[in-house]
């Protein structure tokens, strides 16, 4: 596996704060290529965790491609994407999820936010309403309510 980064927290001798400073991991092509899938998507999972979602896509792409039909390895590239504001790639990533899982409420909440995101209110509104009828959350009605309230 991969450490995600180094840690170096200071402790300020008069003050009683720590600042901890993280440093990005080096995760070279022939690294990713070394990998096993599993090993490949758990690290995915770390780095995300760790908050580096650009790494994590790339150590991801290898997972999807290996295993196209990996429901929880489209979720997790299409929220690494997200988290990086790579949208175009996250709403490819969650467009094959919901390919994979039509019946999962998260999956089209997450379609639905990659198109809001992209100004793309009512396409994404498609995927709020289906999101809503499947009793996700509130939130999902409400993003609804905006794009069909009539212009003043």
């Amino acid at each position: 596996m991969i450490e995600s980064g180094a840690l170096l927290t200071q402790v300020h001798p008069r003050e009683e704060r720590t600042m901890t400073l993280r440093f990005p991991p080096t995760i070279s092509d022939a690294m990713i290529e070394s990998m096993d899938v599993f090993d490949a998507f758990r690290t995915g999972e770390e780095l995300l965790a760790d908050r580096f979602p650009r790494d994590a896509a790339r150590v991801l792409r290898k997972v999807v491609d290996a295993e196209p039909s990996h429901a929880a390895a489209w979720e997790l590239l299409g929220r690494a994407h997200f988290a990086a504001a790579q949208l175009a790639p996250a709403e490819d990533a969650f467009r094959r999820l919901v390919d994979l899982e039509p019946t999962s409420a998260w999956a089209q909440t997450a379609l639905g936010l990659s198109l809001d995101r992209q100004s793309r209110h009512r396409e994404g509104a498609v995927h709020h309403r289906l999101a809503a009828a499947m009793g996700a959350s509130s939130h999902d009605s409400t993003r609804v309510e905006l794009v069909d309230r009539p212009a003043d």
